[in-house]
């Protein structure tokens, strides 16, 4: 009998699968980054006041009571959103804009306003093409025109200029790649309300260069102190290279159920449904429910919702303008404090980590929407007043 020895192989570890891409590129959101921040700090039993964000306050009337939905909901449904509840927003921006819209043709109900913004890019623009966001902006805008293979170009909102929209700030920055720009008004974060003349001036660099305009209208129902909200898709010629997109997240404080919607020309409509198709099947029957039962009190609700946040707005421009190094305008619209805190000698990312670790209170850096809002934080007041109030209140102790 012989015996013989086998050897044991190991092998080498196969190497992993790269991961890049398109979002390999793409930069963290800075506010979803303090809700994460202020997650992790409540977890371990710290007093954490967010006014980075928050469980808006008032709450919705619809969400009071149990809600129930019969077995035929719980399905999938149409990519382009539920009849009825299209047919609501169409009566709905009628009311609100003036504007007729086709609800089986040119309305889509989308996965909040997020969801409305990427697939109207893909939609529009083809890889290197250009589309103008404003500096500061919401921090999506420019991630989502990269997803979409395009190139983000700035258009600065001067801060000696009050962020006012300039005409010729934003002609300057077109090019033949030029495809589309996106809008926001009211405006996040600055706050601003843009004029008609601001918003005839980027109409007529729409229109001279054959742009579409992304018109982000969700802070419509949050304009203050006899500032006017007004479409840029009412302007002459404007209605048809416009797509207007509107939020359940914010006039009607339903952040949770994740349903937005857009208005355009039915040839982009179409294109928009082919995306919902594939990507997210459509919006939650459920949700749009929802969206439906709140819809069916807007004129009650929304007076309400004002006079909520008409009272924080007061509170708190009244409480920030005593805080030792705060300048700021009080806003014209949204439901936010922009405030410029320069004086304090810190980068806006240093002055909130501080303002966290001495005061446990959470606050947006500027940074976080442009090199524009460098200097700046923004205050949000979506949750309760006790909570704006203690929130303050330790800002000014910290800083005293």
């Amino acid at each position: 009998m012989t015996s013989s020895t086998t050897a044991t192989v190991v092998a080498e570890p196969a190497p992993s699968p790269r991961v890049g891409g398109r979002l390999s590129g793409l930069s963290p959101s800075g506010t979803m980054e303090v809700g994460t921040v202020v997650r992790r700090l409540r977890r371990d039993g710290v007093d954490v006041i967010n006014l980075g964000g928050g469980i808006a306050e008032p709450d919705q009337p619809c969400l009071r009571e149990p809600v129930h939905f019969p077995a035929g909901r719980n399905v999938g449904s149409d990519p382009a959103g539920e009849a009825d509840l299209r047919a609501a927003l169409a009566e709905k921006l009628a009311r609100d804009l003036g504007l007729a819209y086709d609800p089986a043709t040119e309305i889509v109900v989308t996965s909040g306003a997020k969801q409305a913004v990427l697939p109207t890019l893909l939609s529009i623009i083809e890889p290197g093409d250009e589309v103008l966001v404003l500096d500061p902006c919401w921090v999506t805008y420019a991630p989502a025109v990269q997803l979409a293979g395009g190139v983000p170009k700035r258009v600065l909102l001067r801060r000696g200029d009050g962020f006012r929209l300039d005409g010729n700030t934003m002609a300057a920055q077109v090019s033949a790649r030029t495809r589309a720009m996106i809008l926001n008004s009211p405006h996040n974060p600055t706050g601003r309300v843009f004029t008609a003349d601001e918003l005839a001036a980027a109409a007529a660099v729409a229109r001279a260069n054959d742009l579409w305009v992304l018109s982000d209208e969700s802070f419509d129902k949050f304009v203050f102190d006899g500032h006017r909200h007004l479409s840029i898709a009412t302007l002459d010629g404007m209605r048809d290279r416009t797509v207007v997109i509107q939020s359940f997240s914010k006039a009607f404080a339903l952040p949770g159920a994740r349903v937005g919607y857009l208005a355009a020309p039915e040839r982009l409509c179409h294109s928009v449904v082919r995306f919902n198709e594939h990507v997210i099947t459509c919006v939650s029957p459920l949700m749009q429910d929802v969206a439906l039962a709140a819809l069916a009190d807007e004129a009650a609700w929304t007076d309400r919702l004002l006079a909520h946040y008409r009272e924080k707005r007061e509170v708190a421009h009244e409480a920030l303008a005593k805080i030792p190094g705060f300048r700021f305008t009080p806003t014209e619209g949204t439901f936010y404090a922009f405030v410029d805190v320069t004086a304090c000698g810190l980068s806006s990312r240093e002055f909130t980590a501080r303002l966290l670790e001495t005061a446990r209170v959470a606050v947006t850096a500027g940074s976080a929407f442009g090199d524009g809002a460098e200097g700046h934080v923004r205050v949000n007041l979506v949750g309760p007043l006790s909570d704006i109030q203690e929130g303050v209140r330790r800002m000014h102790e910290a800083l005293a």
